[in-house]
């Protein structure tokens, strides 16, 4: 009763909190043909995979510069399945940083392999080949990388250093769409790549993700495990044990005209990014998050470093502005129960990190009212 009572409080705390924000910490930016192409999918009544998936699919695999795209229901589904794919399972270790999503730690513990948890690089959040270095067993057979709020940091010298070692790289790039590590997008980094499609991405579809590689292989194997282990589609003969972790045609529907306005949203949220960076401009009190000088980033969420993150937090949600700490580390919840003493520079980010709002809705008058709050927090 006790556990319920306090899954309770928890639920009613975000509810009230929620309600008291009058500047939203995002909101999906929905103004194109996605009611248009919705509909045309309602009509004709074929709801399930279709031609808006594949057009879908073929988009996506253009944008990340990757021969193919798989779409899922959502990126932990592209994730375990992609996982399974290359064969990773029992007995191998996966090294994977703790601050990151609980997707990514609990996507390793759902193909029977271990996660190995490492420390972060302080100034980008993300995996350094230092960080890797150090958390390396004789096991591992693969490291999921991070973008870490659609940054990266040295991804070609940690996939170069992989190869060496005949590792696989596997790249969340979940909130990376349209990013760029010196000319090259994010997304084709990796033996697999992953996207999201939540609600806080770049493009939404409510729900949704994508496996994108160049191994045909994996493809073929991917689509058998998403479609409940069937060798092809519309026999009941199945070849392993699979999941029905499908996209819909309208969740691709909304997907494909999100992407028509791809570069509109990203030259929204670019614009709110940097009026957040003269904002903050030679403001002692906050750091914003610094992205790799080689990138061309769509920021997925304006992240700044302030002496007490969660003080910060809490004063800007009485305010009614929809702010929030980063990822809990993944070593300390008491699923995996780490102690402290190896993550030196994930501990400080999470004390320190702050997530403003960052929808690309925002207005100039909202970003301004955001930015003098937290000047007047420290006086």
């Amino acid at each position: 009763m006790k556990k319920i009572d306090e899954a309770k409080q928890a639920y009613q705390s975000y509810v009230n909190r929620i309600s008291r924000e009058r500047i939203p910490q995002y909101e999906s930016s929905f103004s194109g043909k996605e009611k248009e192409y919705l509909t045309e999918v309602i009509d004709g009544n074929w709801v399930s995979e279709g031609k808006y998936v594949r057009e879908f699919e073929s988009q996506l695999a253009r944008i990340a510069g990757k021969d193919y795209a798989v779409a899922f229901c959502n990126a932990t589904a592209a994730l375990i399945t992609g996982m399974k794919g290359l064969g990773i399972g029992q007995g191998d270790d996966v090294i994977v940083p703790s601050l990151s999503h609980s997707a990514d730690p609990n996507s390793i513990v759902q193909v029977g392999a271990n996660p190995i948890f490492a420390d972060i690089n302080r100034r980008t959040l993300c995996l350094s080949v230092d960080n890797i270095s150090t958390a390396l067993t004789d096991k591992t057979k693969a490291v999921l990388y991070v973008n870490a709020y659609g940054n990266t940091d040295e991804i070609d010298k940690v996939e170069e250093f992989l190869n060496l070692r005949n590792i696989y790289l596997i790249n969340d790039s979940a909130p990376a769409l349209n990013c760029q590590f010196e000319g090259r997008p994010i997304s084709s980094f990796g033996a697999f790549s992953i996207l999201s499609f939540y609600a806080d991405k770049t493009i939404s579809t409510g729900e949704g993700g994508a496996l994108l590689t160049d191994d045909q292989v994996l493809v073929k194997e991917s689509n058998m495990y998403k479609h409940d282990g069937r060798k092809e589609r519309g026999y009941d003969i199945i070849d392993r044990i699979g999941f029905n972790f499908r996209m819909t045609e309208m969740q691709a529907a909304v997907g494909v005209a999100q992407i028509e306005r791809l570069q509109e949203i990203c030259q929204q949220k670019l614009a709110v990014y940097h009026q957040y960076q003269k904002g903050f401009n030679e403001f002692r009190h906050a750091d914003l998050l610094e992205y790799h000088k080689q990138c061309q980033i769509v920021p997925h969420r304006v992240v700044i470093f302030v002496e007490n993150g969660e003080r910060l937090v809490e004063y800007l949600v009485y305010k009614g502005i929809g702010a929030r700490r980063l990822f809990m580390p993944m070593h300390s919840q008491s699923v995996y129960g780490l102690s402290d003493e190896k993550f030196p520079n994930t501990i400080l980010a999470y004390k320190e990190g702050v997530c403003l709002p960052s929808a690309p809705t925002l207005t100039a008058k909202q970003i301004s009212h955001v930015i003098s709050t937290v000047r007047s927090y420290y006086g």
